[in-house]
């Protein structure tokens, strides 16, 4: 199996509960539940009636239907997911929503996103880039913006030390021995050949300019837990065409 079929299977059996275990996974390693670090994402994003917005690994949609829940002014709204048990969780939590209508799912792989250039003014990836190549997103990101759109990440921090062999597999080892006996066993293959996905902050930086995005911002949130990294918030701006 690979590891994309891995992931596939593992997020297709949490579909009915993602949200109440992120709730409490967040809680548990970061002393921030899952709703309110959504929240600090999606604090900084302005919006207006023309806007169309992209969110990336939409899951049970927790970020569309939070739009549509507070009023937020878009044109459109489209929640892209590799896995379709989540997408049909996603569309049945918003069915009876205001503005449900407005809102389209789409079931792909953030490497290989399906929609034409230049089509979405903002695109929200939270807690998933994790499970990707943070290159080939943030290139499908720049073919899907607007020239001027701003992408907005939220997800898992990561330490220099991480980068040591050692260290690395130490952290590896007890990624997967935790959710192996905490969840089952393509749960914790995802989530320990995960931990060579998560970057520091300087790390990201670089490869985000590196793909020709300016204005730049990346913050820490404050964890409570003195053995995890501070998760963070990243916002940058695709440039306008000269």
């Amino acid at each position: 199996m690979t590891e994309q079929e891995h992931i596939i299977k593992t997020f297709s059996e949490m579909a009915t509960r993602y949200e109440d275990l992120m709730n409490s996974e967040l809680t548990r390693f970061w002393g921030i539940d899952y709703y309110s670090f959504i929240q600090e994402v999606l604090g900084d994003i302005a919006t207006d009636a023309s806007v169309k917005i992209l969110d990336i690994a939409t899951g049970t949609a927790f970020i569309p239907r939070s739009f549509l829940k507070d009023g937020v002014d878009f044109s459109r709204i489209t929640g892209l997911d590799i896995t379709l048990e989540m997408l049909k969780n996603a569309r049945r939590l918003s069915a009876d929503l205001p503005r449900a209508k407005f809102v389209d799912f789409v079931c792909a792989s953030a490497h290989e996103m399906p929609f034409k250039n230049n089509c979405f003014e903002i695109a929200v990836c939270c807690l998933a880039t994790h499970h990707m190549s943070v290159d080939q997103l943030l290139a499908e990101i720049q073919i899907a913006l607007a020239p001027g759109g701003k992408f907005y990440i939220g997800d898992v921090g990561g330490s220099s030390r991480w980068r040591i062999g050692i260290i690395r597999l130490i952290i590896k080892l007890f990624a997967f021995i935790y959710f192996l006996f905490t969840e089952n066993y393509s749960r914790a293959r995802s989530e320990s050949e995960a931990v060579a996905n998560v970057m520091t902050t300087q790390e990201w930086h670089d490869r985000i300019s590196a793909k020709g995005f300016e204005n730049i911002s990346i913050r820490e949130v404050k964890s409570s837990r003195f053995w995890t990294p501070n998760p963070v918030i990243i916002e940058a701006t695709k440039k306008l065409e000269e």
